[in-house]
């Protein structure tokens, strides 16, 4: 039998399955549960069942398979920021059934390690790269940051944002983003790896999906690769890097004050452009003293760049939809050379190596323009659905069946 997740919220027993199967003609064992099919297309997928708490509302019950009752209970009257970013992750996963899906798995894996689950505990022992980004700054500065909550959230829009809200300034990064700077990784570091060339620009084919919102969010659960370890190590140490970055520069718009309300402004436009820029130039140089540092979160961001560029790139191309909103923010090859001015040499890579990556992200938007268009799938880019590296992944799964 599959332990029970919390009382009055539990996996589906085996036993159980064996019954759904032999009372419900056409039904169908998952990996998780049964599918029972309703003869019209539609199906349910039935992966456990819950016991209604007379203190909470129906859709408050939903919620206890990813989150706590007190965690529930505390968003009937929002009083902090920490409260404000719980309820869009809480709501954020509420949307997803692929999400609902994952967070079970998470919270299996979680408990099985002996420890008590609630959201926030999770999310909090998820912050390694923020966390390691903070302990590079200053006492006083630590003392800044750390009076707000931060972290990763599964959010939709990929996106990093430093928000004030009425309850307080926030700082979230959504989880889809690090998919996306790991699966850039693979495609422009790839080589240097001796990954194939398909696997590189089917690799940007799955960040570009993901950025579309059409790479379904269930990483945890359908892997798309499984690359040799070492690779997977210096593949996972860049990735690491550039969140890095990504959380710094959020925090530098708190340090720097950025986060007031200037909506109104007719230079909006020069306003926010010169505070990503001040952004760029503070999550670098914020860091402790030590030049290998500086040097390592340089380059993080150099990536971070670079592959904003390859979207932008990707735009212009007709990959994307849309990239950004001119308004607020610099093209990346600005901020690229704006940081690239402000920087001591010491920290810049060698002389001709952020060029040489610039060719090789515009040859890339370029194979994977050539790629979508003779895949004789006219929907690759838009499909929902999860595309894999053929060379490291032995075949194709299929959703709830096998995973």
């Amino acid at each position: 039998m599959s332990p029970p997740l919390l009382p009055g919220n539990r996996n589906i027993t085996e036993e159980e399955v064996r019954r759904i199967l032999n009372l419900l003609p056409g039904s169908r064992r998952a990996s998780n549960g049964v599918i029972v099919d309703n003869g019209d297309g539609t199906s349910y997928h039935i992966t456990g069942f819950i016991t209604s708490d007379p203190e909470m509302a129906d859709v408050e019950n939903l919620h206890l398979a990813y989150a706590t009752k007190h965690e529930i209970i505390r968003l009937r009257e929002l009083r902090t920021a920490h409260d404000y970013l719980l309820r869009v992750r809480l709501e954020a996963i509420a949307a997803s059934p692929r999400a609902v899906r994952t967070f079970r798995k998470r919270r299996a894996q979680f408990e099985e390690r002996g420890r008590r689950w609630t959201l926030t505990d999770y999310y909090n022992a998820q912050n390694i790269d923020a966390k390691r980004y903070v302990s590079r700054l200053s006492r006083p500065l630590q003392r800044i940051v750390k009076s707000i909550p931060y972290g990763l959230a599964p959010i939709n829009e990929v996106n990093a944002v430093a928000r004030r809200t009425m309850l307080g300034d926030v700082v979230m990064v959504a989880e889809n983003l690090r998919y996306f700077f790991y699966f850039m990784n693979i495609a422009m570091y790839g080589p240097y790896s001796e990954i194939r060339t398909d696997d590189c620009i089917d690799a940007a084919i799955i960040a570009l999906r993901i950025m579309r919102g059409s790479e379904s969010f269930d990483f945890d659960l359908d892997p798309r690769a499984t690359l040799p370890a070492q690779i997977e190590r210096e593949i996972q140490s860049k990735t690491g890097r550039q969140m890095e970055f990504t959380f710094g520069h959020e925090f530098a718009h708190l340090l720097e004050g950025h986060l007031v309300d200037r909506l109104g402004s007719d230079d909006l436009r020069v306003y926010s452009h010169e505070c990503e820029f001040a952004a760029d130039c503070r999550a670098v140089l914020a860091a402790d003293s030590d030049h290998e540092t500086k040097r390592t979160l340089a380059r993080g961001a150099f990536d971070v760049l670079l592959y904003l560029h390859f979207l932008e790139a990707s735009a212009r191309a007709g990959l994307l939809r849309s990239y950004s909103d001119g308004a607020t923010h610099p093209l990346p090859l600005e901020r690229i050379g704006r940081l690239k001015a402000a920087l001591n040499k010491r920290y810049l890579p060698p002389p001709g190596e952020i060029e040489a990556s610039e060719d090789a992200i515009d040859t890339m938007v370029e194979s994977v323009t050539k790629r979508v268009d003779t895949s004789g799938r006219p929907d690759l880019l838009s499909f929902y659905g999860s595309l894999y590296l053929p060379t490291f992944t032995d075949r194709m799964k299929t959703d709830r069946i096998e995973f």
